[in-house]
């Protein structure tokens, strides 16, 4: 068995491409602004009053908001699952890998790093 390099334009769709990069770059508003909305309309926050972080981060108490950034990063989690699954059986496996694995990564760094400031404040007790 003797490997072939393949060309840097195989499995690779510019249609795909551009699907994808719209398509991270809409959940990943659609996410901030679902956070700001789930922040200010289900817990109360002032959307307007900030120190390092709104007050609403330091309630010693799981809120509404922890489960949906936690959702946030297990859908992200699953996109990344199938980047993964789609560089083995997409038509154009690189184009699908990094897009899958672009809203994934936009995912659940947002998610991750908001449950994280989440956890300072907590423990911080402001």
């Amino acid at each position: 068995m003797t490997e072939t390099p393949i060309a840097t334009t195989d499995g690779v769709s510019h249609r795909r491409d551009r699907m994808w990069g719209w398509s991270a770059g809409v959940v990943g508003a659609a996410v901030g602004l679902g956070s700001a909305a789930v922040a200010v309309l289900i817990e109360g926050a002032n959307p307007f009053q900030s120190s390092p972080y709104p007050p609403i981060f330091a309630k010693r108490e799981i809120l509404a908001y922890d489960v949906f950034l936690g959702a946030v990063v297990f859908v992200g989690a699953v996109s990344a699952i199938a980047g993964l699954v789609l560089a083995q059986r997409s038509r154009f496996p690189r184009t699908d890998a990094l897009g899958a694995g672009l809203v994934g990564t936009i995912l659940m760094l947002l998610g991750s790093s908001l449950l994280f400031t989440r956890l300072i404040a907590v423990i911080r007790g402001a």
